[in-house]
């Protein structure tokens, strides 16, 4: 079986988006696509999922609106009829000591567009909690999950509270001015998004892998699956050069330990089958 991802978003486009244009360049991996994560626990039928891709910005159950926010409420945020020009009047100092003054000045414009956004988006019932009560449901349900926020309206705060909440980064969807120019970018992005989530798996595992590993020394539970966590720590944390023959003989020394004769905690159990998962990729 093919080591399994899942994007959860609430826009039918969005997961319509992927699975055309970014999906196929995550060779070797089986996407699962929901827009909440009942659906996704639903669709994935028990199978353990390796990376969890989560919108953040969405709707809130039962907070949805279609009231935009009024033109006028907005011109005041935004601050129609802004003169440039005051950007720019009586900075003081040289050099960069200026530069900063200017700087500051024009953050708190985009400051203020920030804070609009946020006010808008909270009226129409979207909001960063979408992605972070997923992600608390993804680490509760299946720790050993990469979870990367993944969104096109995030702001740095919020990138920042994922982060701050568990998340093992966050990546931006691409950017267009329109579904077809959204599509355009979204397969010229894919590669490199596609390697970003595939080195979180890495890191994922590995810190878990590492942890299940040092527990089996400590125990003395079984040396010859502490070798072999040992020598996959190589293929998932840049040490040794990753290599398709060396992931099959990492198998093979997986296969020949009696896993069930061991009595593992369920949750190491999941970790070392999770790295079964991700050591069968077949790039």
């Amino acid at each position: 079986m093919q080591p399994t991802f899942c994007f959860i978003d609430d826009a039918d486009f969005e997961l319509d988006n992927f699975q055309q244009n970014l999906a196929p360049a995550f060779k070797g991996v089986d996407f699962v696509y929901a827009r909440d994560f009942d659906r996704a626990q639903h669709k994935l039928e028990g199978r353990r999922c390796l990376c969890f891709l989560l919108d953040i910005y969405g709707a809130a159950p039962g907070k949805s609106s279609d009231d935009l926010p009024a033109p006028e409420v907005l011109a005041a945020a935004l601050g129609q009829g802004f003169q440039v020009d005051t950007l720019y009047q009586n900075l003081e100092g040289e050099g960069g000591e200026r530069a900063n003054q200017f700087l500051r000045r024009l953050h708190a414009r985009v400051q203020a567009a920030q804070e609009a956004f946020v006010a808008a988006a909270e009226q129409l019932g979207q909001s960063a909690s979408f992605g972070l009560n997923y992600l608390a449901q993804v680490r509760e349900h299946q720790p050993w999950a990469a979870a990367l926020g993944y969104s096109r309206k995030a702001l740095f705060a919020d990138a920042a509270a994922m982060c701050m909440a568990g998340a093992d980064g966050v990546l931006q969807k691409p950017q267009g001015d329109g579904e077809d120019a959204i599509a355009k970018a979204s397969r010229e992005a894919a590669p490199e998004l596609a390697r970003a989530a595939f080195a979180a798996v890495d890191r994922r595992l590995a810190a878990f892998t590492g942890v299940v590993g040092l527990g089996l020394c400590q125990n003395g539970t079984s040396l010859p699956l502490a070798e072999a966590l040992q020598a996959a720590m190589s293929q998932l944390n840049g040490q040794g050069k990753r290599s398709a023959v060396a992931r099959k003989e990492i198998l093979e020394k997986l296969k020949s330990v009696r896993l069930k004769e061991l009595e593992l905690d369920q949750r190491d159990m999941e970790v070392i089958l999770a790295l079964w998962d991700w050591l069968s990729l077949e790039t």
